[in-house]
């Protein structure tokens, strides 16, 4: 099969750079980005991706390639300039405005005489905005089926705060280069972000002893790991992660033959098991509700037991993240928003007592008359958890009724795209009574 130009470009850039793609894969288009499939049956425990740290995209090397860049273009001789522009700059404005350079340069014929915007014919293999499908590309048509459920909030959030970092970049730019800064759009901001939420891996990856969780003085952030993100998403699929030929879990695994100089570290996907010829080749981005996946990637899955519902009690800031099982985690959150409830009640109760009996009152009531009390009271904390989530049933109903009245009577003059309808039905169903209504159900007793 005949790749398309863009990936055998990508597979020369990749060789140079040591990178390693497996001889038996091949880069596919789809309609909204494209696959990878092997040609031939790999074996398991066989490394199919790799790449070298220095191949990274990350907010350090971001930085440095954008100040060198924007000092040569603009003339300017003064790198603390640039480092007192973007002193309050987040990880994700440093690798937006490095993918966002590499286009602006392109437009303006510099590319070829800037080296440090390496990443360019990675760059081109990935999906245009036109083509990306997650909820930050929705239009006004689809932005409204999404009303009554969390990601709407979600999404018009996360665009408010990427117009915010995009303003603040622009002005940057602007400073340092007036005449091409008209070319730093939010779009080409948003699509920049599209790719670090939807491609990205953990920076903790980037050490010789990986490990997945987080620590105070080891935080991790989101960088971007050109060729090991050309896999799509499988839940159940064995994968591992591995550092410099060697496995997560410690087990030595050889290293591919990928050119990468001697001595320095790469992160490789092993697959768990035999990928069969003509089959794709994919990878696991671990457990993600739909919203995530919607919100971040551009996908959901039909039957997801991962998916998650947001409650929150009028009034509070709190808000309690409810899976299928009443769980998020290994705490019980039906029983926090719950003891919120209890709690905001209590409040009230000893507010009545105190005026009931006085200032000489220690907040001590230990008769029955409190024990009756305390029953109502838990009572009262429960119908406030159900009328919680009768609001948000209600507002998931609602587009629940909009989804399935837009797919049985599809209007060939809708602006509504058929994959979002698509995944749009599967988020409302996992979060409607089989999510939500299923998660309450026996879980409130009195």
């Amino acid at each position: 099969l005949t790749e398309p130009a863009s990936f055998a470009k990508l597979r020369i850039w990749a060789k140079e750079n040591g990178g390693f793609i497996h001889p038996a894969l091949r880069f596919m288009p789809t309609a909204d980005g494209s696959k990878v499939v092997a040609m031939d049956n790999i074996p398991p425990h066989s490394p199919v991706l790799s790449c070298p740290f220095s191949l990274a995209i990350t907010p350090e090397t971001s930085s440095a390639a954008l100040n060198t860049w924007l000092q040569r273009t603009a003339k300017a001789e003064d790198s603390l300039i640039w480092e007192q522009s973007t002193q309050n700059w987040t990880e994700r404005m440093f690798i937006c405005s490095y993918i966002v350079t590499h286009w602006l340069a392109r437009d303006s014929g510099l590319l070829e005489s800037a080296p440090e915007l390496r990443h360019f014919p990675y760059l081109e293999t990935l999906p245009p905005f036109r083509l990306l499908s997650n909820s930050l590309t929705f239009c006004d048509a689809e932005m409204e089926l999404l009303k009554g459920t969390n990601l709407y909030g979600a999404t018009i959030d996360r665009r408010n705060e990427l117009l915010e970092q995009c303003q603040r970049c622009q002005s940057v730019f602007k400073r340092y280069i007036p005449n091409l800064a008209d070319g730093f759009t939010f779009e080409r901001y948003q699509t920049a972000a599209i790719y670090i939420s939807s491609r990205s891996f953990p920076s903790i990856l980037l050490s010789p002893n990986p490990s997945l969780a987080p620590t105070a003085s080891s935080p991790s952030h989101p960088i971007l790991l050109p060729l090991l993100d050309s896999l799509n998403h499988e839940r159940s699929t064995p994968v591992t992660w591995m550092v410099d030929g060697m496995a997560n879990a410690g087990s030595p695994i050889s290293r591919p033959a990928s050119g990468v100089p001697s001595g320095e570290l790469a992160v490789s996907i092993v697959v768990g098991s035999e990928i069969q010829a003509e089959s794709e080749v994919l990878n696991n981005y671990g457990p993600k509700p739909n919203s995530e996946l919607i919100l971040g990637y551009g996908f959901a899955l039909p039957v997801n037991p991962d998916d998650t519902v947001i409650l929150q009690l009028g009034g509070s800031p709190t808000k309690w993240e409810i899976t299928r099982k009443g769980r998020i985690g290994t705490a019980d959150a039906l029983d926090g928003i719950f003891q919120e409830a209890f709690g905001r009640l209590l409040i009230a109760w000893k507010v009545d007592m105190k005026e009931e009996l006085g200032p000489e009152w220690d907040g001590n009531h230990e008769d029955e008359e409190f024990e009756v009390d305390m029953v109502y009271m838990r009572k009262d904390a429960a119908l406030m958890l159900l009328e919680a989530s009768r609001s948000r049933l209600e507002g998931l109903l609602g587009a629940k009724e909009k989804l399935d009245s837009l797919s049985a009577e599809p209007s060939p003059t809708s602006s509504v795209r058929a994959e979002v309808l698509r995944m749009l039905s599967y988020y409302v169903e996992g979060n409607s009574y089989n999510g939500l209504g299923h998660s309450l159900d026996g879980s409130i007793a009195f």
